[in-house]
């Protein structure tokens, strides 16, 4: 994840978002650990709960 933030700031990206839903807590918690903030909930039209998030690439 490192890897490819770093190379998405070269490139000129400024943020980074993405998505996952509470089942799935691993990949919750990695992101958060990784500077993740949780931006919005929403429910698809398969009534699954998703969770984006969004994380800064410009320090």
């Amino acid at each position: 994840m490192e890897k490819q933030h770093q190379y998405l700031k070269e490139i000129g990206y400024k943020v980074v978002q993405t998505k996952t839903m509470n089942k799935w807590r691993g990949m919750l918690i990695l992101n958060i650990k990784s500077g993740f903030n949780v931006i919005d909930t929403y429910t698809d039209e398969k009534g699954l709960h998703k969770i984006i998030l969004e994380k800064n690439l410009i320090n």
